[in-house]
């Protein structure tokens, strides 16, 4: 991974800026946070985080021998961890962690932050109906049956959606992976609302490029790490702020309602370079 200058990272609005710790404490000490996806990336940097600011946190992934790992890591720093093993993909699976979790009682912050990417063209995943199945399960499916058994219990508490750039910027080679972040990012959108009335805060977290091990291929191109996005859900939990987006993002998106046409030109021609460079 090539090392960009703080500055530029900054610039391009992926500078990962976190709370300061005592106001991170603040906002978590003594309370259940649970995190999907923690055994790795993104869910490992976080998890760590928060247990040292003083957080109970409820681990969740599919490779137990990971979170075994991380709770006794968070363990020997004096922190306090618990780990449920679920595959995502398996809803009947999501929903009986939902209810195991809710044996203690509804989480006080929820960090949604399982994700499942996959690069691949139309042509290349035709036959491949299983590969958007996947994909489906661990970015949306599975995240709704977990909090089916949670959100109508939650009081006071605040939902932290972890998305991505691709819900506003799509491109071609992303398509099931787009559609899928779509998708739970409409689901908590539209819960917003309602949830307000519980008294329960909603955070979408849209990140540009994270180098973790799910983007190895895009690993020459600028972006954040896994413990500057971290950063960027310590933030969101102790701002609570509706959105958090990179300024272009924000931009690109206006942009690709505007003027389709134009867009979808440069992208097709960005598509035959691409298919034609595979």
């Amino acid at each position: 991974m090539l090392a960009y200058p703080p500055l530029l990272l900054t610039l391009l609005g992926m500078g990962g800026h976190g709370p300061r710790q005592a106001e991170l404490e603040s906002a978590v000490r003594g309370r259940r946070v649970l995190v999907t996806g923690a055994s790795r990336g993104i869910g490992a940097a976080l998890a760590g985080r928060l247990a040292l600011a003083g957080a109970h946190v409820i681990l969740l992934a599919r490779t137990e021998e990971e979170l075994l790992r991380l709770q006794r890591r968070i363990a020997a720093r004096g922190g306090s961890a618990e780990y449920l093993v679920c595959d995502l993909r398996d809803t009947a699976a999501a929903a009986e962690a939902g209810r195991r979790v809710m044996a203690g009682g509804a989480p006080d912050v929820i960090v949604s932050n399982a994700g499942h990417s996959i690069q691949r063209y139309l042509v290349d995943y035709a036959d491949r109906f299983h590969d958007v199945s996947r994909t489906a399960g661990v970015n949306f499916l599975g995240p709704v049956a977990l909090l089916l058994e949670i959100l109508p219990h939650m009081r006071d508490g605040h939902l932290i959606n972890v998305s991505s750039a691709s819900v506003v910027t799509p491109a071609p080679g992303w398509s099931a992976y787009g559609a899928t972040k779509s998708a739970f990012d409409a689901w908590v959108r539209a819960l917003a609302p309602e949830l307000a009335l519980q008294g329960v805060a909603t955070t979408s977290l849209r990140l540009p490029l994270v180098h973790t091990g799910m983007s190895s291929a895009w690993r020459r191109l600028p972006g954040l790490s896994a413990r500057g996005a971290a950063s960027l859900v310590c933030r969101a939990i102790v701002s609570r702020p509706r959105l958090i987006a990179p300024w272009w993002v924000r931009i690109v998106g206006i942009l690709m309602d505007a003027a389709p046409g134009p867009i979808d030109r440069i992208l097709t021609a960005y598509a035959r370079h691409d298919r034609r460079r595979a």
